[in-house]
C-alpha cells in the first residue's frame, strides 16, 4: 500500500489509463489501441509521476507550498477509519485529517483547535478513551481534549467530522519548560521537563479528579518518586520493631493526604542517563525518552520503567546519595533525538546529523537501523498499532509515513498530509466491526460543537 506515488500539484498531468511500467502504476496495465497524440500524452505522464515520487523519497529536495496537496490512490481502501492530528507550534493550531492507505482522504487538514494555544507541540491520543494530550511548549502547560466523531451520510456514503466538546482541560503548568508528552494504556501521563531535567509522570485518577473539579491545575506539586518510597520503606522499616500497642499508637488518625503530585521518575541530577530529555513513550511497562543533547554520552534512546524498583542504598540516605532507578541505554549513535515511538518490538526515533534528518529503529540488544535517512527536520512520531510509523518533518512541513514491517533501508515515503510547521503527530483509529459509539457525538450537539460551545455529556451521547 506504501506507494512514492502520492498527490501531483495541479498543474501536473493525471495519468491515462495506458499500459505504462510497473514503477509507476504498480503493474495495473489497461492497454488499448490509442493515437500517437494520447501515447506521448501518457509518456509524458509517467515522467511526471515519476517526478512526484523522487521527490517524496528526498523531501530536502521538496520546499513547502501549501497545507494541502492532490492526493492519488491506486488500490481500494485497505486501512480502517484513522485519524492524523497534526500539531503547528508556529501557526499556533491542532489540525485534523481522514486516512486512506495512510494519506489524506482529500489532501487537506482540517483546524480541530485552533484557539488557546501558544506554541503546542507533542500530543499523544488515548485510544482507550477519546483523549487528546497536547504540550503547550510557549506556556509550559499540558492540556486535555475529548474528541468526538460526527457522522455524515448513510451506508457506503458516510463521512466523518472531529471535534472537541469545547473544554480545554489543564493537566500541569509551570514550574517547568515541556514539550513532549504521551499517554500509557492505564491513562497515566507521561512527559519530560527540560527545565529541572526530569521524566515525571501524571496519575489517570490525578487527572480524573482534575476533571472532576476536585481541585484546580496550579495545585499539582512534583515529587520525587523515589523519595517518597524511600520514606514509605523506611516507615515499614520501623514498624517492624514495634509492639502491637506501639502500632495502634503509631497509626494515623486523620483523613488521608490527598495532596495532588506530580510524580518526578527519572531526575537528572541523579541519573546519569537523562540530559535534556525529549519524547517520551510507554508501552505500560517499560518507559524510553530520547536526550536531546549529550546523547552520545548519556544515550539518545534510554529504557527504564513505568514503575522502578526502590534501588538498595544505605540506611539514611537522602535523595543526593541514593543511587538512581535503573535505565539502559539502547542507542547512543546521536548526539540529539527527538520524537520517539514504541512499536510490538522497536524503539523509532527522530534525530539530525550533519545537517539530514534521519528515522532510526532499535531493538532492544540489537544496533539502530536507518529507516529514513533523507528529511530535513523530522520531529514528532507515531506509530499505527500494526506496521506502519508516521513521522512530521517540521522544515518541509509535511507528515510521511513509512512501512516498518521489517527492517529496511530508505523505506518508501507516502505524504500523509501537510501543514506548515508540523511538530506533533497522534494517531485516531476506530477499529473494523467495532464502531467507538463512545465517541460519537449526538447530532442534536453538532450544531453547538461547531460554535465552540461545550456540550453537556448527556447530549453528546444522546442518553
Amino acid at each position: 500500500v506504501h506507494s512514492p506515488l502520492v498527490g501531483p500539484q495541479p498543474h501536473r498531468i493525471a495519468p491515462l489509463p495506458v499500459c505504462l511500467p510497473a514503477s509507476v502504476r504498480g503493474g495495473l496495465c489497461l492497454a488499448r489501441p490509442m493515437a500517437i497524440p494520447r501515447i506521448l500524452l501518457a509518456v509524458a505522464a509517467a515522467s511526471c509521476c515519476r517526478a512526484e515520487g523522487a521527490a517524496l523519497r528526498s523531501p530536502q529536495q521538496a520546499a513547502p507550498t501549501s497545507d494541502y496537496f492532490v492526493p492519488q490512490f491506486f488500490a481500494p481502501k485497505l486501512t480502517p477509519t484513522q485519524f492524523l492530528f497534526v500539531s503547528s507550534p508556529t501557526e499556533r493550531k491542532i489540525v485534523y485529517t481522514e486516512l486512506k492507505n495512510f494519506k489524506s482522504l482529500t489532501g487537506r487538514a482540517f483546524a480541530l483547535v485552533d484557539s488557546g494555544l501558544s506554541e503546542p507541540a507533542g500530543m499523544a491520543f488515548d485510544q482507550d478513551r477519546g483523549f487528546l494530550y497536547v504540550a503547550d511548549r510557549g506556556v509550559s502547560r499540558i492540556y486535555r481534549y475529548r474528541i468526538l466523531v460526527e457522522e455524515h451520510g448513510k451506508g457506503d456514503k458516510k463521512a466523518y467530522s472531529l471535534a472537541t466538546d469545547g473544554v480545554q482541560l489543564c493537566i500541569m503548568q509551570g514550574g517547568g519548560k515541556v514539550e513532549w508528552v504521551s499517554v500509557d494504556i492505564s491513562g497515566d501521563v507521561f512527559y519530560s521537563d527540560t527545565a529541572s531535567n526530569t521524566i515525571n509522570r501524571i496519575q489517570a485518577d490525578t487527572i480524573e479528579r482534575l476533571a472532576e473539579g476536585a481541585y484546580q491545575c496550579g495545585d499539582l506539586r512534583i515529587k520525587s518518586e523515589k523519595v517518597q518510597m524511600m520514606q514509605a520503606r523506611k516507615q515499614a522499616a520501623s514498624l517492624q520493631f514495634m509492639s502491637d500497642a506501639d502500632r495502634e499508637d503509631f497509626a494515623p488518625t486523620d483523613a488521608p493526604n490527598t495532596e495532588p503530585v506530580i510524580f518526578s521518575v527519572y531526575e537528572g541530577n541523579v541519573n546519569p542517563h537523562v540530559t535534556v530529555p525529549g519524547g517520551v513513550v510507554s508501552d505500560g511497562a517499560r518507559l524510553y525518552w530520547t536526550n536531546m543533547e549529550a546523547g552520545a554520552q548519556a544515550g539518545a534512546v534510554v529504557q527504564g520503567l513505568v514503575q522502578p524498583e526502590l534501588p538498595l542504598s544505605a540506611p539514611g540516605a537522602d535523595n543526593n546519595q541514593m543511587p538512581p532507578f535503573p535505565s539502559t541505554v539502547l542507542s547512543s549513535e546521536a548526539d540529539a533525538a527527538y520524537g520517539i515511538a514504541k512499536s510490538n518490538n522497536m524503539v523509532f526515533y527522530s534525530t539530525n546529523q550533519s545537517g539530514t534528518g534521519y528515522v532510526y529503529g532499535v531493538i532492544p540488544g540489537g544496533r539502530p537501523h536507518a529507516f529514513v535517512s533523507n528529511m530535513i527536520a523530522p520531529r514528532g512520531l507515531c506509530w499505527d498499532g500494526d506496521n506502519t510509523v508516521f513521522v512530521a518533518d517540521e522544515r518541509s512541513s509535511r507528515v510521511f509515513s513509512f512501512p516498518v514491517g521489517r527492517l529496511m533501508d530508505d523505506a518508501p515515503l507516502t505524504q500523509s498530509a501537510a501543514l506548515k510547521g508540523a511538530f506533533g503527530v497522534a494517531l485516531f483509529t476506530i477499529p473494523r466491526g467495532k464502531p467507538a459509539t463512545e465517541f460519537f457525538v449526538h447530532p442534536s450537539a453538532a450544531a453547538g460543537l461547531r460554535n465552540g460551545l461545550a456540550a453537556p455529556r448527556w447530549l453528546l451521547f444522546g442518553a
